[in-house]
């Protein structure tokens, strides 16, 4: 059984507690076992980043020294988050003084990195580790006429020289695994584009005019509904759909994957936390076919 600690990060507890819940029982149904980090911190991702590189690389790399007491690889499954830590990962192993630098404030708790755990997302573990035929395999209730359109998120895809998840032009993993339970995958105008997250803090009118935009395209290829593998891409590509602009009866329901590949995997819906999604997903989870 593959073992791994799982670092969640600060938005998806407060925020989408549902993606963290789904993630863990799709992961244990597909015979990945999870342990919770214990007493992280923010990664310091984007905001802090661009204060000050040195308590950005103190942030993530006490993340990365608090992975590596669990002797286990760390599943980060947000897109910000599992970005950061392996930019920082990237630095700290080719950069001694740096390396030295952070283990000097690490020294104070204990802790040291020494770059021995591998940071992955969660579409790397569903790929690398599980495998699209063992996925296949556990599928018992797949989807049928149903058309969805993946959104991968900036973070999660690039820079592949150091993420090194998905080809970052041409990304296909989430469009695989939905294609796997059933459904149909749409391809769209803009699909690897941002959501616009990342600029809500700075001008929340351009950032939801950027998801609108998306949304706009994914309707246009008569998609079903949206799914995406990064919590901060799903808050934001939801709650763009309640601005001014868009008709109540136009939203279209967003899923993270590991929520749509549950009730396929025949985890009960109840337990993935789908009746917390802001937009009514009846029109997904209507398409499920009889047990095998």
């Amino acid at each position: 059984m593959k073992e791994l600690v799982i670092y969640v990060g600060c938005t998806t507890p407060v925020r989408l507690p549902s993606y963290e819940r789904a993630t863990k029982l799709v992961l244990e149904k597909l015979g990945v076992n999870l342990v919770d980090m214990k007493d992280a911190n923010c990664c310091g991702t984007q905001f802090v980043e661009s204060l000050s590189h040195k308590a950005f690389i103190a942030m993530s790399g006490r993340i990365l020294a608090l992975g590596e007491e669990y002797s286990r690889d760390i599943l980060a499954i947000c897109g910000a988050c599992s970005g950061s830590l392996k930019m920082v990962k990237h630095e700290l192993d080719n950069d001694a003084e740096l390396r030295d630098e952070l283990n000097e404030l690490l020294a104070e708790e204990d802790l040291e990195y020494t770059g021995s755990s591998r940071v992955k997302h969660l579409l790397q573990v569903l790929n690398e580790d599980i495998g699209y035929e063992a996925i296949e395999r556990a599928v018992v209730n797949p989807y049928s006429n149903l058309r969805l359109a993946a959104h991968y998120g900036c973070h999660v895809t690039r820079p592949f020289e150091i993420v090194q998840v998905d080809d970052p032009e041409n990304p296909t993993i989430i469009d695989r695994i939905i294609e796997i339970i059933g459904a149909e995958q749409v391809n769209y105008t803009g699909k690897t584009r941002c959501c616009g997250g990342p600029l809500l803090a700075m001008d929340e009118g351009v950032a939801t005019k950027i998801g609108i935009d998306k949304i706009r395209n994914i309707q246009n290829a008569s998609a079903d509904g949206l799914v995406t593998a990064c919590q901060f891409c799903n808050i934001q590509l939801t709650q763009c759909q309640f601005g001014e602009g868009m008709e109540p009866e136009e939203r279209i329901p967003v899923l993270t994957l590991p929520q749509l590949m549950g009730p396929a995997l025949g985890i009960p819906m109840d337990d993935l936390g789908i009746w917390l999604n802001r937009i009514d997903s009846k029109p997904v989870f209507g398409t499920l076919q009889e047990a095998k």
